[in-house]
C-alpha cells in the first residue's frame, strides 16, 4: 500500500488540520516514518491542503508488527 510520508516540516504544518469533524492525523509506521493514506488526494474535505499532500513523498507502508505474533 502506498501512504503519504511527511518530513518533520511538513508533519508540524498540516498534522491535525480540521474542516468540521474531519481531521487529518499522521501515524508512525515501522521505520519510524510519519505517514497518511495516499487516498486523502481524493478526499473533497481535504481540498484546501491537496497541494500540500501532493508534496509529501510517496512510500510503501511498513506496517508495526504485532506483539503477539
Amino acid at each position: 500500500m502506498i501512504v503519504l510520508k511527511a518530513t518533520t516540516e511538513q508533519y508540524n504544518n498540516i498534522n491535525n488540520y480540521s474542516n468540521g469533524s474531519y481531521v487529518l492525523q499522521f501515524i508512525k509506521d515501522a521505520s519510524d516514518n510519519w505517514v497518511v493514506s495516499e487516498n486523502l488526494l481524493n478526499e473533497p474535505v481535504f481540498e484546501a491542503i491537496h497541494d500540500q499532500l501532493n508534496e509529501l513523498e510517496r512510500i510503501e507502508y511498513v506496517p508495526i508488527p504485532d506483539p503477539e505474533e
